[in-house]
């Protein structure tokens, strides 16, 4: 992205030429009249986002042509600005190149690192003074963007932690606590199994005392143990949506809007289940014929969509500005995009999803909370809802990996983390219908590894109906391939394989 060079100048302003206009990585100044007093707060928008190139010496209007600058000014107040007006002072890279025979100035601003954001322009102070960079301008930063830097910085967010006003030790669903409880105490060293029940929550921010002394959920403790958050927080929940077309607000071929949609609400144990219960419904499962007759690809894996959802609940933002914003899981026909307010946290970048010892917890106490959480999964495995030893994404590469997808594309900023997961591609064996030859072959496969097996169990595992599966039974009973067990006519009756045939 930085340009280093004359070539990479000319390309870079070629790019500009077939856009338009700016792109979001360079800002174009003229400065034929002087030091552009807008220089540094381009410089704080780009310090504060991904970096960027402002070129001086570029005339917009007319299609961009050099025009003529004051070289030894424009590098002076380039330095100062750099050095002297944005705080915390920027190590810019300052050169001078040339473009159509003319002296041009360029100034590469790195990505500020997480201690350093926000970068603000010291005359108006961090609140009116920081900038960011969206689309081809620099604009102010709002509040909620602030806040979510300084907590990146100095990671001391603990909005998991506010006390629920209102709400009391009522609100837990007591079969979740007590199970909680239990588990706490069976798995934890030290003093924890002396503590009462109060001394407990109270302890591992469950609930907290309010001003008047009285013991109150926390956010964390509602969420993770409660019998309906969202008495309290309406949208601290997940709307799931699957739409007709590859397009948000495209209208499907009947009209429709919407495929299905759908508010998940409940503590995060049930919102996990339902959420993976959705997406199920509303994606394809393929049926391959093989070796036990019926091998289940749905388009996605259940397991990494059920990882997915339970980190977005898990590590979202609960500032108050956030409240208002679901997590959202989107189902188009070519994807899947599970979303939630907030970005990657601390020093967690997107290259470093995955690997070992790459993990930052924006709430702590909830992720250490839903550890002990007793759930049982959509497919009914009795477990915990999260491991929080960084095994999240690991889990949702492996599935993927097992499946034969890509690895998942994730996108950060400060106020969104989004993954998206890209349709399973067909095997060769899908889309074939039954054939007799290959359903009687996948009967005897089924039969061949068991010692017997009803209609209906055959029936589950092939996906065809009962009725179906019995008539292939019949010709298989005929030919003397198998062997029924029980009355023509019994719900009970079995089949078995012919061992005996000569």
């Amino acid at each position: 992205m930085f340009i280093t060079n004359d070539e990479e100048l000319s390309i870079a302003i070629e790019r500009m030429r077939m856009a338009g206009t700016d792109l979001s990585e360079f800002e174009l100044k003229s400065a034929a009249d002087g030091f552009p007093k807008s220089t540094v707060e381009s410089i704080s928008a780009f310090a504060n986002t991904l970096g960027g190139v402002i070129i001086f010496g570029i005339q917009e209007k007319g299609g961009l042509h050099a025009t003529d600058i004051d070289v030894r000014r424009i590098q002076a107040s380039c330095a100062q600005a750099a050095r002297d007006l944005v705080y915390p002072p920027q190590a810019v890279n300052i050169l001078a190149l040339q473009f159509e025979s003319k002296p041009v100035i360029v100034v590469n601003v790195p990505e500020a690192s997480i201690k350093e954001k926000p970068c603000y322009v010291k005359k108006l102070g961090q609140l009116q003074g920081s900038y960011i960079r969206t689309g081809d301008g620099d604009h102010k930063m709002s509040m909620y963007e602030i806040d979510r830097f300084i907590e990146n910085q100095y990671r001391t967010a603990r909005n998991d932690i506010a006390i629920v006003q209102g709400a009391s030790l009522s609100d837990l669903d007591p079969d979740l606590l007590s199970g909680w409880l239990s588990r706490v105490r069976a798995t934890t060293l030290g003093r924890a199994s002396a503590m009462t029940d109060e001394e407990l929550m109270a302890n591992r921010r469950v609930a907290s005392l309010d001003g008047d002394g009285v013991l109150r959920p926390t956010i964390a403790g509602l969420l993770s143990l409660g019998s309906y958050p969202q008495a309290f927080f309406p949208r601290l929940n997940v709307i799931f949506t699957a739409y007709p077309t590859s397009q948000k607000g495209e209208l499907g071929a009947r009209g429709e809007r919407f495929a299905d949609s759908s508010n998940i609400d409940g503590p995060i144990p049930a919102m996990v289940v339902e959420s993976v219960r959705a997406a199920s419904r509303n994606m394809k499962h393929g049926a391959i014929v093989k070796g036990g007759l019926r091998e289940n690809m749905p388009d996605y894996p259940l397991a990494a969509i059920r990882e997915a959802v339970a980190n977005a609940l898990m590590h979202r933002d609960y500032s108050v500005d956030a409240q208002g914003t679901p997590v959202s899981i989107d189902l188009y026909p070519d994807r899947l995009e599970i979303s939630n307010p907030g970005g990657l946290f601390g020093l967690l970048t997107i290259d470093k999803l995955g690997e070992k010892g790459a993990t930052a917890s924006r709430n702590q106490f909830l992720a250490r909370i839903l550890e002990d959480v007793p759930y049982t999964d959509y497919n009914g495995t009795v477990g915990r809802v999260v491991e929080n030893r960084g095994s999240g994404y690991p889990t949702i590469n492996r599935e993927l990996e097992k499946a034969l997808m890509p690895q998942p594309i994730a996108h950060s900023d400060l106020d969104e983390f989004i993954l998206m997961f890209r349709h399973r591609k067909m095997t060769s064996h899908e889309g074939r219908n039954y054939s007799r030859s290959n359903v009687e072959e996948a009967i005897l496969a089924y039969l061949s590894e068991r010692e017997s097996a009803s209609s209906s169990d055959l029936a589950l595992a092939s996906g065809l109906s009962v009725k179906t599966i019995r008539r292939y039974l019949s010709k298989l009973l005929d030919e003397g391939s198998i062997d029924a067990i029980g009355a023509m006519n019994s719900p009970n009756r079995r089949y078995r394989i012919n061992r005996y045939i000569p």
